[in-house]
């Protein structure tokens, strides 16, 4: 496999795993990252920058919000057949449901401030950037969404959880 291609998946599984974090739904998170990714593509051509594809996914994530606020549609109850061979995606992402189920509690901005930091590895001031806030806000929201997550857990489960610090990059 080519460095390029290597990169490539690597850069589309964490658009995937953030695009997952912002809307909390398997098939939204896997259109987002597929129209994002041909805007960008189009655009920057084959190799696009991170940031960049990052930025795009969250602007039209945004877009999608907005268009559904202003046309609600009625929405309907699927009733899901069970089936051993289908299964969502999202479930890859985490075993454990209770973890899954805090998750998407979390307000969206929530969810996408802790997924950087968390799992993309970034700093307050580097998600503060991408977000377009104040590290003080960012670092109020990890805070607090910390502590919603803790929470829920807490009270869903028998075993009860404790939040560990995870060093971070110094900041120059």
């Amino acid at each position: 496999m080519s460095i390029s291609r290597q990169h490539i998946e690597s850069l589309l599984h964490s658009a995937y795993r953030y695009a997952h974090a912002l809307c909390a739904h398997a098939e939204m998170a896997e259109d987002l990252v597929h129209e994002s990714w041909l805007k960008v593509v189009e655009k920057h051509g084959p190799l696009p920058d991170k940031a960049l594809l990052f930025r795009v996914i969250r602007n039209s994530f945004i877009d999608q919000v907005r268009h559904r606020t202003r046309f609600p549609s009625d929405t309907f109850q699927e009733q899901l057949m069970p089936d051993a061979q289908s299964g969502d995606p999202s479930d890859y992402v985490s075993e454990d449901r209770v973890l899954s189920a805090g998750l998407a509690a979390l307000r969206e901005i929530d969810r996408e401030v802790l997924f950087l930091w968390v799992f993309e590895g970034h700093t307050a001031a580097e998600i503060a950037d991408l977000t377009e806030q104040s590290r003080g806000t960012v670092l109020s929201q990890i805070h607090r969404a910390k502590g919603k997550l803790k929470k829920h857990l807490d009270q869903h489960t028998q075993q009860s959880f404790t939040v560990v610090e995870t060093p971070r990059k110094k900041q120059s």
